[in-house]
């Protein structure tokens, strides 16, 4: 369970209004409509009754409500002593990797930094989808490189390249031969997605004619996975085809082009201060190196 979506359950709570909770957590409807429904399937209880005028806590959803806040009262407490350690610690960078992060720059980047700041020690660690940027704004890590298209509340965005993105289809599928497919001729199937809450990947649709998340994948190969043999369909960074490659998978151009930005991403407050100086060094190599295919470089 992720500490984001019981923030999202907290905030419908207590304005009882999806559009201004939405609001104020800078999510779409949409997108926090999913989330409050997936939040209700993983604990098998109804939080709230609602119709098309009201919204009202039921009573099981008000005495979770209770307990969630505990919850997240005591994160913020481990949030604030991470950020006492890391204000001692000025030696270590460590990297989260969502996905394909910077594709095949990824290592280029790493490896630039090291030998330009050779103190300092960068520890490396692939990131779960399902927790999203709430590692990064707890302090459990310092900089964050993941394909990310939009600004997120809380964090510094800094964009390194733009690449296309491919619709993933499982191999034997009657549009797989396509040369491109409008992405709306698979939205009667169900999508894999890696974040939930944007609308990005459902094919930058909301609202009701959006597809159906069948799965909120955990990391690039769990994407190819549920592709391959659970039958759904997805989006993925073309650099994904190359680096995660699987046999059962299948991968056409939409007929709509959609583009994925590759970014470099620290907290906006109590960062690292190694953390501009790694987003930096990103954007200097990404102009130097032509290392990724397709892609447009950001300047």
């Amino acid at each position: 369970m992720e500490l984001r979506s019981l923030r999202h359950f907290s905030a419908l709570a207590e304005t009882l209004n999806y559009r201004v909770a939405a609001e104020r957590l800078h999510l779409t409807q949409p997108a926090l409509t999913r989330s409050i429904a997936a939040l209700e399937r993983e604990l098998g209880v109804q939080l709230f009754d609602r119709d098309k005028r009201h919204v009202a806590l039921t009573a099981d959803g008000a005495e979770l409500l209770e307990r969630a806040g505990e919850v997240l009262a005591d994160a913020d407490r481990l949030a604030a002593a991470a950020g006492a350690i890391r204000a001692r610690r000025r030696d270590e960078v460590r990297v989260a990797l969502y996905g394909v992060a910077l594709a095949e720059l990824t290592h280029p980047v790493i490896e630039a930094f090291c030998e330009r700041y050779p103190s300092v020690t960068v520890r490396v660690h692939e990131a779960d989808f399902h927790q999203g940027l709430a590692p990064l704004l707890a302090g459990e890590c310092d900089v964050a490189l993941l394909p990310l298209n939009v600004d997120m509340p809380g964090v510094t965005r800094v964009p390194i390249f733009t690449e296309p993105a491919s619709l993933a289809l499982w191999k034997g599928h009657p549009l797989a031969g396509a040369a491109a497919v409008d992405v709306t001729e698979v939205f009667d199937q169900p999508w894999v997605t890696p974040e939930p809450g944007l609308d990005f990947w459902v094919g930058g649709r909301n609202g009701d004619d959006a597809p159906t998340v069948g799965f909120h994948a955990r990391s690039a190969q769990d994407v190819s996975l549920k592709i391959a043999y659970q039958h759904m369909v997805g989006l993925m960074p073309l650099s994904a085809t190359r680096m995660f490659p699987h046999p059962g998978v299948e991968n056409v151009a939409p007929k709509e082009p959609l583009g994925l930005v590759a970014a470099v991403v620290f907290p906006e407050a109590g960062h690292s201060p190694a953390a501009p100086a790694f987003a930096e060094l990103a954007r200097r190599v990404a102009r130097r190196a032509s290392g990724v295919p397709y892609a447009e470089i950001s300047r």
